[in-house]
């Protein structure tokens, strides 16, 4: 029996018949059978410093219709066990239940950003282990960020020379709010189940900023989809806000393309966002053209 299988026991009082690993990325999670054939889904926190896990923390927050079902949490080892979700995430999705489900997607999405969004947090950017953003400025988080996104994405001269060209022209409308916001909502991290209900499978990794960057990191991925569609037309945003969108996107693809790159990805120019049928490079250079950066 390894470490993790003999702390899963303890925690279930032994009434375990099967623990499979089934991922060992940013989080080690296990697949878990009971012996009334219940399935549960345990998760090992790894935190390091491109992935910080606050999903437990966020449970503590918020009171969310939309987050699974907490069985049992630790804070040291610090792990989760949850009860299955049964269902399909967004990006499995058919074209023709994407269509039928765009507007109930949209409204979670937007009513989850809300709920998160209503806590105000101190600081700004990267949460340390009170909760609170590791920056006394917003502008310094992203220029830190980004900066290092930058570097990694070096030989890509498109990529790299991104930011630079943002931040000189736009920086004066890059004013930060404080606020408690998801920024990992890609269409695989957000499930339809099979009672129709939308959940957010993997909504951890938080940070201290403005509500319109959550929505651009989910733009970076939704981009040129129904479901982008359905959100402008639900937020009606105004014309600074809708550059600050694009501004946010740009950034969130940038990040998951250094991310990637730093796991060993070579061939950067044909990923393409979960349930999305444009590469990222095709993506940023339609929010690059819409800012007029092109």
């Amino acid at each position: 029996m390894t470490e993790h299988e003999a702390i899963i026991n303890k925690a279930l009082d032994g009434d375990v018949i099967s623990c499979e690993l089934v991922s060992n990325t940013n989080n080690i999670v296990y697949k878990i059978i009971r012996k009334n054939k219940q399935i549960l889904y345990v998760k090992f926190y790894q935190n390091n410093s491109f992935h910080i896990d606050n999903e437990i923390n966020l449970y503590k927050i918020v009171e969310n219709k939309y987050l699974k079902e907490l069985v049992y949490s630790s804070e040291n080892p610090k792990f989760a066990i949850f009860k299955e979700l049964r269902g399909k995430s967004i990006d499995e999705l058919t074209d023709e239940e994407l269509k039928e489900n765009a507007d109930n997607i949209i409204e979670s999405v937007c009513d989850f950003f809300s709920s998160v969004g209503k806590n105000s947090l101190k600081g700004y950017g990267f949460l340390d282990e009170k909760l609170e953003g590791k920056k006394e400025s917003f502008k310094d988080f992203i220029c830190e960020r980004q900066t290092e996104t930058s570097k990694i994405l070096e030989e890509y001269s498109f990529l790299s020379e991104a930011f630079n060209k943002i931040y000189n022209k736009y920086n004066k409308i890059l004013v930060g709010d404080n606020k408690l916001i998801p920024i990992d909502t890609n269409l695989k991290n957000i499930m339809l189940t099979e009672n129709g209900l939308i959940k957010f499978v993997d909504p951890g990794e938080l940070i201290s900023g403005p509500i319109i960057m959550a929505y651009g990191d989910f733009v970076a991925h939704s981009y040129k989809t129904i479901l982008y569609d359905k959100l402008i037309e639900k937020l009606k945003l105004d014309e600074k806000e809708n550059k600050l969108l694009r501004i946010y996107a740009i950034f969130s693809s940038l990040n998951v393309l250094a991310f990637l790159k730093k796991n060993g990805v070579d061939n950067l120019e044909t990923v393409i966002p979960y349930g999305n049928k444009y590469t990222f490079f095709e993506l940023i250079e339609e929010h690059m053209k819409y800012l007029e950066l092109k």
